[in-house]
């Protein structure tokens, strides 16, 4: 078995179990702990696992609260990646929305170091407005409402209403997981019905979600991946078949 195959089936099995052993994997492989170490080490740079004294947990529980210091250690070239696609979508005098996700903010790192001219951002997060704070030709608008300081952003249904009343070009919104049936979903009631207003608050709605995301189905649900008007920038998993759900949502790979 190669190790990319063997890193896999660990994966899938800690998601299982939601915590292994290296001396429960080295019996199960046949292979040293020092293999099996150096495996769970590569899947916790993937952002897939917590390596713990002596073995693994899973990182996904469908009621996980996440912040953005934790998430933002997490695929990161992945998320730079995508990062990369997302910015040819975006031209000259667009209005577009980013929300309060690392992905989403890899993007507009991009945009602040680009050549991007007259663009009008709206935001909900704080770090997000703060990185245009030189840039002379981008107009940035700040959602205002609660802080969650958990993820520097702002919500609630102050932040709801101002939102609803907008219509903007393209919106750029990060997720926590991706179920072929239940469709977007995330761990809290604010953030998910935060991010159901951003993806109706664009003409496109783009969701950027590493490969991590897909197969998940977290507490509450955002809105179905069949309701129109959106498309998902993902980097392609190797030996994973993305075919069923090209079938649902436009995919968008970044190569």
């Amino acid at each position: 078995m190669f190790a990319r195959e063997r890193q896999e089936n660990i994966a899938k099995l800690i998601l299982e179990k939601e915590s292994v052993s290296v001396v429960e994997l080295s019996e199960l492989y046949d292979i040293s702990e020092v293999t099996i170490r150096k495996d769970l080490e590569e899947l916790q740079r993937q952002g897939r696992v917590i390596r713990t004294h002596g073995g693994a947990v899973s990182l996904y529980k469908p009621s996980a609260a996440f912040s953005f210091q934790d998430l933002s250690v997490k695929c990161i070239e992945e998320k730079q990646q995508i990062a990369r696609t997302a910015i040819d979508l975006i031209a000259d005098g667009d209005s577009i929305i980013l929300d309060g996700s690392t992905t989403v903010q890899e993007l507009a790192k991009l945009i602040v170091g680009s050549g991007k001219k007259d663009l009008t951002i709206i935001t909900t997060s704080i770090n997000t407005a703060v990185l245009f704070k030189d840039k002379e030709d981008v107009s940035v608008v700040l959602i205002g409402g609660v802080i969650n300081f958990r993820m520097n952003t702002m919500e609630g249904v102050i932040a709801e209403k101002q939102l609803r009343d907008l219509c903007l070009d393209k919106g750029f919104v990060g997720i926590n997981g991706i179920d072929r049936e239940f469709g977007f979903s995330t761990s809290s009631f604010n953030e998910a019905e935060i991010k159901k207003v951003f993806m109706e608050s664009a003409r496109e709605t783009y969701v950027l979600a590493d490969h991590t995301k897909f197969d998940k189905k977290y507490m509450v649900k955002v809105i179905g991946l069949e309701d129109g008007g959106r498309h998902i920038i993902t980097n392609r998993k190797y030996g994973y078949d993305y075919s069923e759900w090209e079938e649902k949502i436009d995919m968008i790979y970044a190569e």
